[in-house]
């Protein structure tokens, strides 16, 4: 397991996401990120022990989620594993505040991958506080 923490300063947001009130950002986020491929009870506790507190501390009634696009991730955030994993599974995931909702075209989830082989996931986040 590996951890880091950096700035990107020109982040590109996205132009897709879903909007999730505050108070249902468990059962939301759980269900979300199943859907992109953490399936794995640690890895969905270990993402959600992460990310829960630090949106709740926004204090904002909703929080916009997305997924940062591959060329964007590529340019932003590139991870070299060796030996190349059978199975990849990574993603960004972007979070904004919001006071409240609006109409925004909605993210479509990618069929999660079926594991096979050297797995290895990798998944980041960064918060648009902007």
């Amino acid at each position: 397991e590996l951890f880091y923490e950096t700035s990107v300063d020109d982040q590109s947001p996205p132009e897709n996401g879903i909007i999730i009130k505050t108070t249902d950002l468990k059962v939301k986020l759980e269900d979300i990120i199943t859907k992109l491929g953490l399936t794995q009870p640690d890895e969905k506790a270990e993402f959600l022990d992460w990310w829960l507190p630090r949106l709740q501390d926004l204090n904002s009634p909703y929080i916009l989620f997305s997924v940062i696009g591959s060329k964007e991730k590529a340019r932003t955030d590139r991870v070299i594993i060796n030996p190349k994993p059978d199975t990849m599974i990574e993603f960004i995931a972007y979070f904004k505040p919001l006071s409240k909702p609006f109409y925004i075209t909605p993210l479509i989830l990618p069929p999660s991958q079926k594991r096979t082989g050297f797995t290895a996931v990798e998944w980041g986040g960064v918060i648009d506080d902007k």
